[in-house]
């Protein structure tokens, strides 16, 4: 997305769970040309992470909506410390949640309204220390514990809301609650029901694809390259994965194994019938495709040469091996 984000009011809270309160700032922090752009760079991260996901306030009784619902830039800084109480409540019954800092803003995109919850948690770096004593200054190295990710780092845990209609993004990851890895963020704190995100709904296609392989095809590369050639294709015509559509392209001949296909994908969680895909996405996980041998050699090349028996050529020898050739190259790199 190449809209302008515009940040119009912001707050910092800090949540440290080695205090027994947290401590609220009474006032705005003043929007510089150089924070704006910081805050900016990492909704924007948010926004295009593959991670983050879709969903939607479960709104009976539910705190995090009453408090949302009744945002306005008049009580920005009343209705934001309700929020940090929430969270520091919760962080302090669950001690694996990590001390952060809650960075709330309003902020425009696209001509619509957001609050951004931003908990960037503290990371762990060395810094240098000076020790004043009667002998003079002493210079030394210390372990600054509580600095906030920097600019070009992806925060761990946020949550964008459309003040519209309340609809939210979130980015979040599972600490222990109760005993259980959980996803406090959503489950807990905001109480909303989410999607699957990007990366899930892949990671369920690629799965469900090598379960399938290995069940009747005994893993083999050329059908793993055919089914990413089918969604590259797919993406090609439609700009999004159609899942029947890949089942058509791949098993064709084998009505029992296309409806198979289609039916684990639906039982793994993927009630879609189409996935859109960013562009950056479809060139980091489509473009290549990566193959190992059980001798312990790995080739990646691009898949555009699958079908191109002047680049690489997969030779089916008469024992029963496979030879890789690989041609028409003038120039080997040493990695």
């Amino acid at each position: 997305m190449s809209d302008e984000i515009i940040i119009k009011r912001a707050v910092l809270h800090v949540l440290d769970i080695g205090s027994t309160m947290p401590l609220l700032s009474k006032g705005d922090i003043e929007i510089t040309e150089e924070l704006s752009e910081y805050i900016s760079k990492h909704i924007r991260k948010v926004i295009e992470d593959p991670n983050t996901k879709k969903a939607q306030f479960i709104e009976s009784e539910n705190p995090m909506y009453i408090l949302v619902e009744a945002l306005s830039e008049e009580n920005f800084l009343t209705m934001t410390s309700n929020m940090a109480n929430n969270l520091f409540e919760l962080m302090l019954k669950h001690v694996d949640i990590p001390s952060a800092d809650m960075l709330c803003c309003i902020f425009e995109e696209a001509g619509r309204d957001y609050l951004g919850i931003l908990k960037m948690n503290y990371k762990s770096a060395f810094t240098h220390w000076v020790d004043n004593s009667e002998e003079g200054n002493i210079n030394t190295i210390i372990r600054h514990k509580t600095l906030l990710p920097l600019e070009g780092q992806r925060i761990d845990e946020c949550a964008l809301i459309d003040l519209s209609d309340y609809g939210l993004r979130i980015l979040e990851k599972k600490y222990e609650i109760n005993g259980e890895k959980e996803f406090y963020l959503s489950q807990y704190y905001l109480k909303c029901k989410s999607q699957l995100s990007t990366n899930a709904k892949l990671k369920i296609l690629d799965k469900v694809s090598k379960d399938i392989n290995k069940k009747y095809f005994d893993e083999d590369f050329e059908k793993a390259i055919q089914i990413k050639k089918a969604v590259t294709e797919c993406l090609e015509e439609n700009e999004v994965i159609q899942i029947d559509n890949i089942a058509q392209k791949v098993y064709d001949k084998n009505i029992d194994i296309r409806n198979e296909y289609v039916e684990e994908i639906s039982k793994a969680g993927l009630q879609e019938k189409e996935i859109v895909i960013p562009e950056k996405i479809v060139e980091k996980k489509f473009s290549v495709q990566k193959i190992k041998t059980d001798t312990g050699i790995e080739v990646n090349f691009p898949l555009e040469y699958a079908d191109r028996s002047d680049k690489i050529e997969f030779i089916n020898n008469p024992d029963g091996t496979i030879s890789i050739l690989i041609k028409n190259v003038e120039k080997i790199i040493n990695r």
